[in-house]
């Protein structure tokens, strides 16, 4: 096997030059990168990353660290990281913790010990977890810092880079469509209670009744946890409790289609006696039957905007963490309306 040493005497320079020529860390001339690329080419030499790794402090990996995959959210968001990071040359390992925060911690620490560059991270730890916001803010060691970006949850307070949608606003265009459309007895579906982002939503919901002059019935108020059978379910339950509804907001897509199923099993008709809003906009929101009102989250521009805002954090350590709200609103389809959108959406999938 050729050495970096071959090629630096085959193209008549130091060894350091053939460095800075793969590594494009100093300036070199024009006609010295042709004789050591001619070099390379001729001695067929392959860098390698262990060793380019260990002496640049660089792995050029990016962990991902995701809730749930199987939740049709993340595709979108996935494909958005990983366009993103090509364009950057860096390579992705994924991690799913099934909503569990000891194996979050766990993928965490593997990447810490080994050496990603940095980290995206979609957590469940509860919001008054301090200690480990704080170590997630610390991550790494004195010869290297390993940033980490939250996805969907703001953490720049603790100083950690976030990348989110505002769940309290898109909580409240949920309920203020439901109203808009003539519904005075709604009901909620949320997500796992214990997410800051489910309460979000719930809190900008029950706050649009309030201004509506409704109070929010707790007996309404039913816990998923965010796939369409437990949607399914809580929508019987209700039903089978003898809830009075004219309205439906769901905390995600998945649980609105299992709602939706439950409804017209009941002989029900969406939108004429109820009506229901989903949340994420999933491309299962324009193929279900009726077609799904929901609050659009642009997916990909999230996956692609966590992975720019941790090369910049990686590349240039800005002085301050900052967070970037993606902007959401409001898809009208026929669930809520007869004359909403009922094309399908066939992007990204």
């Amino acid at each position: 096997m050729s050495s970096i040493k071959d090629v630096a005497e085959k193209a008549g320079v130091s060894i350091s030059t053939v460095s800075n020529v793969i590594n494009g860390t100093k300036y070199v001339s024009d006609e010295l990168k042709y004789r050591v690329n001619k070099a390379i080419e001729e001695f067929k030499y392959e860098v390698d990353p262990v060793a380019r790794s260990l002496k640049s402090k660089k792995t050029m990996t990016i962990g991902v660290v995701i809730t749930n995959i199987n939740r049709i959210f993340f595709p979108q968001v996935i494909k958005g990281i990983q366009d993103s990071a090509a364009k950057h040359e860096y390579s992705l390992t994924f991690f799913n913790t099934n909503d569990k925060l000891e194996d979050e911690k766990r993928f965490v620490q593997m990447l810490g010990n080994n050496w990603a560059d940095g980290i995206i991270l979609d957590s469940v730890a509860d919001t008054d977890d301090k200690d480990y916001f704080e170590y997630l803010s610390a991550l790494g060691n004195s010869k290297k810092r390993i940033p980490v970006v939250s996805l969907e949850r703001r953490l720049d307070t603790y100083g950690i880079d976030s990348v989110v949608v505002n769940n309290f606003h898109g909580g409240s265009l949920a309920a203020r469509h439901l109203l808009d459309c003539g519904c005075r007895k709604i009901v909620h579906i949320t997500g796992p209670l214990s997410s800051c982002i489910v309460r979000d939503r719930l809190n900008g919901y029950a706050e649009e009744l309030k201004k509506a002059g409704l109070d929010m019935d707790k007996a309404g108020i039913m816990e998923g946890d965010f796939s369409p059978l437990s949607g399914y379910h809580a929508m019987k339950q209700l039903l089978l409790d003898g809830i009075d509804m004219d309205g439906v907001f769901a905390s995600n897509d998945q649980m609105a289609i299992g709602a939706i199923k439950a409804i017209r099993e009941n002989g029900r008709m969406i939108p004429e006696e109820i009506k229901v809003v989903g949340f994420d906009n999933t491309f299962v929101a324009s193929i279900v039957e009726p077609s799904l009102t929901t609050i659009n989250l642009p997916k990909y521009k999230m996956g692609d905007q966590a992975v720019e805002t941790l090369v910049k954090r990686i590349e240039q350590n800005p002085e301050n963490p900052y967070s970037i709200e993606i902007p959401i609103n409001l898809i009208v389809r026929q669930s809520t309306d007869l004359r909403g959108d009922k094309n399908w959406d066939l992007y990204g999938w």
